[in-house]
Formats: C-alpha cells, sequence, structure tokens
C-alpha cells in the first residue's frame, strides 16, 4: 500500500512539475505589446458597427464605437459614435482599464498573430458569463 502511495506522490509532483499553460504557443505579453490601434468590425444585417482600441506608450487609452447603416440609412453613413478615455495597466497576463465616470474593467489578455484577445466576465441578467473578443491590430 504504501508503494502506491509513493508512487501516487511521485506522478503527482512529476504531472504538476512538467504542466505549463504557456506551452500553447501563445508568448508572454506585456504592456508595450498592446500600443497601438486594434479594431472590430461587426455585421448586424441591418447596420455596421467598428468598435476600436487605440493603446498609448502613457498608459491611456481610447475606445471608440462607431455605427453605420441603421435606421434605413446607407451603410456608408454613421448613424452613432461614441468615445470612452481612461488608463490602463497590465497585471501578468490582465489588463484593467479605468476610466473616470464608469470605474474599471479587468480582463485577461493576449495577443496571437497580431490579434488581441480580451476574456473577460459579462454580467446578463441572470448570471455572469465569460465572454471573450478580438481585436484585429491597425498600426
Amino acid at each position: 500500500m504504501e508503494k502506491i502511495f509513493v508512487k501516487s506522490l511521485f506522478l503527482l509532483l512529476f504531472l504538476a512539475t512538467s504542466c505549463n499553460h504557456k506551452d500553447d504557443g501563445i508568448e508572454e505579453t506585456n504592456a508595450s505589446d498592446l500600443i497601438g490601434s486594434w479594431s472590430k468590425t461587426h455585421n448586424q444585417g441591418d447596420g455596421l458597427t467598428i468598435s476600436t482600441y487605440t493603446f498609448e506608450s502613457d498608459f491611456t487609452y481610447e475606445f471608440e464605437f462607431e455605427s453605420f447603416g441603421y435606421n434605413g440609412k446607407p451603410i456608408t453613413e454613421l448613424t452613432g459614435s461614441s468615445e470612452i478615455h481612461g488608463t490602463f495597466e497590465v497585471e501578468t497576463d490582465s489588463v484593467i482599464f479605468r476610466t473616470s465616470s464608469s470605474g474599471f474593467l479587468k480582463s485577461k489578455f493576449w495577443i496571437e498573430d497580431d490579434v488581441l484577445h480580451l476574456e473577460y466576465i459579462s454580467y446578463p441578467a441572470d448570471a455572469p458569463i465569460l465572454s471573450q473578443l478580438e481585436y484585429n491590430r491597425v498600426d
């Protein structure tokens, strides 16, 4: 019985030390990798939305949301827009967005093939949901 316990303990220690979640081909990301603009375009059938994050080297950011073609307008016509300005910081694999008016949002992030992945918890009416968005590098 003692041999089985020792072998099981050895196997457990081996697996614990040999497993590394960084082996998935995604390189470690830091704040300087975020600098620049990242955009996502979404065609919703009756209109088009474009959302863009721009990260600056002084740890400020701008989030711009534009909608085109809604309310019967041509798809080339801007029908709505909004901007959010704030600061950001990076802690290991997370980026924290802060604004003066709406507090903060913490999101896990990684960059793979010039695509920024943001993974965060959203809170719809009934329960928290793990959500993910992808933004393509613009510059």
